[in-house]
């Protein structure tokens, strides 16, 4: 008797609780693998209602969730989402994460990316809503302009533990000129090459290639037709390692970081650390830290360095530096 009572809580329990994220689940994401995604938002469209949680939510999680501090803040917590995490803002525009659910380590499940302009809604950043450590999760977002913004996505193989997807998809998105509306314009897929390691240092391809050279930044050329050039190149240098590790002078600051790569041309930056004095006037001190992390790939032409940023957002030009100057 005491078996078939256990027994009948246990399937009930197992009724109730949210079923498990298995790799077929989480690999169902389309959109993202189109060059060109088809557009999902529309003028006008209110803020959508957050759908009913997965589970029950533990009270802990939603006690971390961020009050409101914008009146965008309040126009997404009207509509029944949870603030997760902080809000992005420049020129004039606020991207703000709302999440329905947790999962058990209160990473949000049922999460969309909200992005307002001027105050006004101007779309979401995923036709549905997102569960954390699946296929097409965003993980980064970048504000590029007053009118351009970049989303990356974690994309999955069939292989790969949740801790870490094999691929990311960089999707650039453009405000719609007629009324404040977020479209897709780009979306370009990376993924580690089958039995490189993710996370290891270069592999020996890439560290013959940029392993003990060092570059001085000749300029930068933006996304959006910026172009930008340094007063003195040698203020600007990056010095590659074999073992992965780097070290970068910013101007008047020096620091010490990491490089690795996941494939032919592609390249990914490590946190910097830097030193913190104040650079003067017209420095491209900030541009560049502000755009260190989202570097992506990297070409060689002519002797010279390109290093791309994700989405498109723009190219530094590097020349090598002279041996005298090491």
């Amino acid at each position: 008797m005491m078996k078939s009572i256990l027994w009948r809580v246990c399937l009930g329990v197992a009724l109730l609780a949210p079923p498990a994220l298995t790799n077929a689940q989480r690999i169902t994401t389309t959109w993202l693998d189109e060059t060109k995604p088809a557009a999902w938002n529309t003028p006008g469209a209110a803020i959508p209602s957050a759908p009913n949680p997965l589970g029950t939510v533990d009270p802990r999680c939603r006690a971390q969730a961020r009050p409101p501090q914008l009146a965008e803040d309040k126009q997404v917590r009207d509509r029944g989402w949870d603030l997760v995490g902080g809000y992005h803002g420049g020129w004039q525009m606020v991207v703000i994460r709302g999440a329905a659910s947790y999962d058990g380590m209160c990473r949000p499940r049922q999460y969309q990316e909200f992005v307002f302009v001027k105050g006004t809604f101007a779309g979401a950043l995923s036709p549905r809503p997102m569960d954390s450590r699946t296929d097409g999760s965003l993980t980064r977002v970048v504000l590029q302009g007053p009118a351009r913004l970049a989303a990356e996505y974690a994309r999955y193989a069939e292989q790969d533990p949740l801790c870490c997807p094999s691929g990311t998809t960089s999707v650039r998105y453009e405000m719609a000129s007629a009324s404040p509306t977020i479209v897709p314009v780009s979306a370009i897929t990376t993924r580690v090459e089958s039995g490189q390691s993710r996370g290891a240092g270069p592999p020996t391809s890439l560290k013959g290639t940029l392993g003990g050279t060092a570059w001085q930044l000749v300029g930068f050329q933006g996304g959006d037709g910026t172009t930008l050039r340094p007063d003195d190149r040698t203020n600007y240098t990056i010095e590659f390692r074999d073992d992965g590790s780097l070290s970068a002078r910013i101007d008047c600051n020096r620091g010490r970081g990491t490089w690795s790569s996941s494939g032919a041309s592609q390249i990914v930056f490590g946190p910097l650390a830097l030193t913190r004095a104040a650079c003067p006037p017209g420095s491209l001190h900030d541009q560049l830290v502000r755009q260190w992390g989202s570097v992506r790939s990297y070409v060689m032409k002519d002797g010279h360095l390109f290093l791309s940023l994700m989405a498109d957002g723009g190219i530094f030009e590097f020349e090598p530096v002279s041996p005298n100057a090491r």
